[in-house]
């Protein structure tokens, strides 16, 4: 039932395309993906404005310059590549997703028009706890200056998600930055959740590291024990580069994103 609703919702917005292209024009937005790719990444309404507030994440806490190379582990349809493609002057961008349609998309309305973007598509089986293959991308140890997991993390099974924390740490450089969003589950977050402040109830799951959203659909919205992030952390070699920045899921008034944001940085020893 819940396959058939997301494939009628699907279908719904590939119809209202042509509307959605006249007003796109209309406003000056022509350069936007389609209404079902933008749909496929999270809320619409969210789209631009969450792509500028971690433009300046990246630019003022991970202290991403012009000249860099950026890697965006989940890119989607292209929302970071939009914001970035004017700021980027002799540095490099790749964006990564497992959704080959927004890849598509991305290689034909972005990469085609500039030689430092790149867009690749990972297959999703190979980070499956059953697989065999190690995930691991086809660039050289070290390749990245900077490296972006923006709502990655959130959708992502303890095991999926140390693997993407291995390949982060082989990826970065010597100096590199990953940015990361997550929603960590700790003693401050359970107060607040007792006081009925949390934004998202995570309450299904058996496993000790992580807790779900939703019993039917556990990948939709993943929260890990901070304890067990930070043991991830160590096991690859990572640490953080400052402390979180809690967001505001948790119900803390000062947060300053909805997620948690972590700086990660290669281990010094």
């Amino acid at each position: 039932m819940l396959r058939a609703l997301r494939l009628l919702r699907q279908t719904a917005y590939i119809a209202l395309g042509p509307l959605d292209y006249l007003l796109r024009v209309i406003n000056g937005k022509r350069d936007l993906p389609p209404l079902h790719l933008r749909r496929h990444v999270g809320p619409l309404r969210s789209f631009e404005a969450s792509a500028a507030e971690f433009q300046t994440y990246l630019r003022l806490l991970a202290r991403l310059t012009p000249d860099e190379s950026i890697l965006d582990l989940g890119c989607g349809c292209g929302s970071m590549a939009l914001t970035l493609k004017e700021f980027l002057d002799g540095g490099r961008y790749l964006g990564v997703d497992i959704h080959q349609p927004s890849i598509n998309w991305c290689r034909r309305n972005i990469q085609s028009r500039y030689s430092n973007f790149e867009f690749l598509a990972i297959n999703p089986n190979e980070l499956s706890s059953e697989s065999q293959q190690r995930f691991s991308l086809p660039y050289p140890d070290g390749a990245f200056d900077v490296i972006l997991v923006k709502s990655v993390f959130t959708h992502l099974r303890a095991t999926e998600a140390n693997i993407y924390l291995s390949e982060i740490a082989r990826l970065l450089s010597k100096r590199g930055r990953c940015l990361a969003t997550f929603f960590l589950l700790n003693d401050q977050q359970a107060e607040l959740k007792k006081r009925g402040l949390n934004a998202i109830a995570f309450d299904f799951g058996e496993e000790p590291s992580a807790q779900y959203a939703y019993q039917n659909s556990p990948q939709s919205a993943v929260a890990f024990c901070e304890g067990f992030v930070m043991d991830c952390l160590r096991k690859h070699k990572l640490n953080l580069a400052q402390p979180v920045i809690y967001g505001s899921w948790s119900g803390l008034t000062e947060g300053l994103s909805f997620q948690d944001l972590l700086l990660i940085e290669r281990s010094k020893a």
